[in-house]
């Protein structure tokens, strides 16, 4: 696991007492976020939402629709991405992917509420020994600093020149927004000071006992990364392949891509067992859907 980087706000404590010691200066649509809400309210119990308003636009997704429907999905899924398959396989293999993230999850459900727990608890003892760690190294550069006073020596000239100029890196890294820039000024200074936050995080992770990602948690959680990356692609060659896939349904693109959309939310809210709300779908539009469920989910599974 990569070690965390230094915290600004040591380095801008520092900067505040060594200039007081004369130191110079994130598209889902609308349509599938109702969706998921709907979803999660049948669950809650929360009251029921008035049935969908049909136009222009949103069409109702009778029997005659969803066979339109999937036959402009047929077509999108012939659609080749940048890899030469097509949304359906890239869709196929996105969803194979999750579902195996989803065995591995179900396999060690208990153990993954067990590692979250304890890595929580090691997580928050790292953090406070960081914290820790932070307050010593203030006092020790406070205590540096008072110690400048007095006879000036080379090495002091050195050191508060050195410090000036880096302490003016900050400022200007922060100024720009640049953090590429803030961490290498704080890696400057922290050198410059004789710290190495990498060894203090090292030794607090090690005193906390963080617990090594379980084998079986990284592959699950790769495969859910993979699914996601897949899905992303398949989505993006029926991007491509609207115009085609909306003459193939009958509809212009603007109703094919909300039907589609609402279709996709059927499959997920089936998969999830909170079809039969009422939220976002009609009794006509429940029937239909799910009597075709089967073509729908291999382009929309």
């Amino acid at each position: 696991m990569p070690l965390p980087l230094p915290r600004p706000s040591l380095v801008l404590v520092l900067m505040a007492f060594a200039l007081g010691t004369s130191v110079a200066q994130a598209q889902l649509p609308g349509l599938r976020r109702k969706v998921r809400d709907a979803g999660r309210q049948a669950v809650t119990g929360q009251p029921r939402r008035p049935p969908p308003q049909f136009d222009n636009q949103m069409l109702e997704l009778n029997p005659q629709v969803v066979a339109r429907l999937i036959k402009g999905l047929e077509t999108r899924g012939t659609m080749r991405g940048a890899g030469g398959q097509t949304a359906a396989e890239l869709r196929q293999r996105s969803s194979a992917n999750s579902e195996e993230a989803a065995n591995l999850n179900n396999q060690h459900s208990d153990d993954r509420s067990a590692w979250v727990n304890a890595n929580g608890e090691a997580e928050n003892c790292v953090s406070e020994d960081l914290n820790d760690a932070e307050q010593r190294h203030t006092q020790e550069m406070q205590q540096r600093f008072m110690g400048m006073t007095g006879v000036n020596t080379p090495e002091k000239t050195k050191f508060m020149q050195d410090w000036t100029a880096m302490s003016q890196e900050v400022q200007q890294a922060v100024a720009a927004n640049d953090t590429a820039a803030m961490r290498r000024a704080r890696d400057k200074m922290n050198k410059l000071m004789g710290i190495d936050a990498r060894a203090d995080s090292a030794k607090a992770r090690a005193k906390c006992h963080v617990p090594a990602i379980p084998a079986w948690m990284r592959r699950a959680d790769s495969l859910a990364a993979i699914s996601d990356t897949l899905l992303v692609r398949a989505r993006g060659a029926e991007g491509a392949a609207s115009a085609a896939a909306a003459r193939a349904a009958e509809m212009t693109p603007s109703q094919f891509a909300m039907a589609a959309e609402r279709a996709e939310g059927f499959v997920a809210l089936r998969a999830s067992g909170n079809v039969g709300s009422g939220y976002v779908f009609t009794a006509i539009e429940e029937q239909a859907l799910t009597a075709r469920i089967v073509d729908l989910k291999k382009y929309l599974g």
